[in-house]
């Protein structure tokens, strides 16, 4: 007894597996996601059933903007297989296991708060590079949702214009698809992240890059002086590449001189485990410390 199923489920993959109340995960496992939303439920209920003897609860980390007391997910932005169903409540009505769902980036902040790069700190922004540009917000240690649990999405800040009196655009940041998506074109051949970063030297791919970061560290700059966090922290695969978090500083502090003073931007510290970690920190805090500490 004691232990969790828990599943941080992206657009591409689920990662699942079991952890204990000690946030020791005892496996640990992935499965390409299922598009179609009935497929897809039914792919989590077989995960919940392979792994239900002994389970007290289900821990969900996923993207949108969730309700985490009713199961709401009111995202347009995801995939029809993340909102078609409140699954929250069919989870729990189909395994009679209680279940707690919430944002992705949420969970990687609760996660980070408890055993990563916010620790010591009582405000912090994280900020999530994957497909798209995500984001949370701790003040005084608590999880900032915001009334429409919308709070810390700062992928939708919008960071200027562009084009002429014939017409333009408002310009937002874009994360690590959109940049290997520019190169891609530039080049003339599919590349993926990896490449951008391994080949930075080549002077058409860092014009492209240097544009990319422009953008990006305009939002890391007006998130801190937004919110006046501690910490702004950067989560998603690409804040394991250190080069990376040391040229985001540096352009962030080059615009946004002022808070080299007093805010750190550094990457998280939990990497791919953050999403199950705050799942199960999120479960623990929606059901009680006392419930899950039998």
């Amino acid at each position: 007894m004691g232990n969790y199923i828990t599943m941080d489920i992206g657009g591409t993959f689920i990662k699942y597996g079991l952890m204990n109340k000690e946030f020791c995960e005892e496996s640990s496992l992935v499965l390409p996601t299922e598009k179609n939303p009935e497929r897809f439920l039914q792919q989590l209920l077989q995960i919940i059933y392979e792994n239900k003897a002994g389970a007290e609860g289900v821990a969900i980390s996923m993207g949108g903007f969730i309700n985490p007391v009713t199961g709401q997910n009111s995202d347009y932005s995801v995939g029809d297989n993340f909102k078609a169903y409140n699954l929250k409540e069919e989870l729990m009505r189909q395994t009679e296991l209680p279940v707690a769902i919430e944002n992705d980036s949420n969970c990687a902040a609760l996660a980070e708060l408890k055993f990563g790069a916010g620790k010591a700190c009582s405000d912090f922004c994280m900020v999530t590079l994957g497909t798209g540009i995500g984001g949370a917000i701790i003040h005084n240690r608590k999880l900032l949702r915001g009334r429409n649990f919308k709070a810390g999405e700062f992928g939708f800040t919008i960071i200027g214009r562009e084009g002429d009196n014939g017409g333009y655009t408002y310009k937002a940041a874009s994360a690590t698809a959109v940049l290997a998506g520019r190169v891609s074109e530039k080049l003339g051949q599919s590349v993926d992240g990896n490449y951008v970063f391994d080949h930075l030297e080549d002077r058409r791919v860092r014009e492209i890059y240097e544009e990319w970061l422009d953008d990006l560290a305009i939002v890391i700059g007006n998130t801190a002086v937004s919110f006046d966090p501690e910490k702004v922290i950067i989560g998603g695969g690409i804040s394991a590449r250190e080069n990376f978090i040391m040229d985001l500083e540096s352009r962030v502090y080059h615009i946004f001189k002022h808070l080299k003073d007093y805010v750190t931007i550094e990457a998280c510290k939990l990497g791919n485990d953050a999403g199950k970690i705050g799942a199960l920190i999120n479960f623990i805090e929606q059901y009680g410390k006392e419930r899950c500490s039998k």
